[in-house]
């Protein structure tokens, strides 16, 4: 993973595009963290919004 292009995110983004990159849906990755799948809805928005991409692959793309 290349920090620079995840550092807009907050350390709770970032483990959560982590989690994403694993292929984690948001039931599992909100079951994981102990947070409504809402929350995790939510999250995975501001990320795709901040990292300027469109899609969960894309995330992952850029995690590695």
């Amino acid at each position: 993973m290349e920090d620079g292009a995840i550092s807009p995110l907050t350390d709770r983004q970032k483990e959560l595009a982590h989690l994403v990159a694993q292929g984690l849906t948001n039931r599992e990755i909100a079951q994981r963290l102990g947070i409504s799948v809402f929350t995790v809805r939510h999250h995975v928005s501001n990320i795709m919004r901040k990292l300027g991409v469109r899609s969960r692959a894309q995330i992952a793309f850029i995690v590695g």
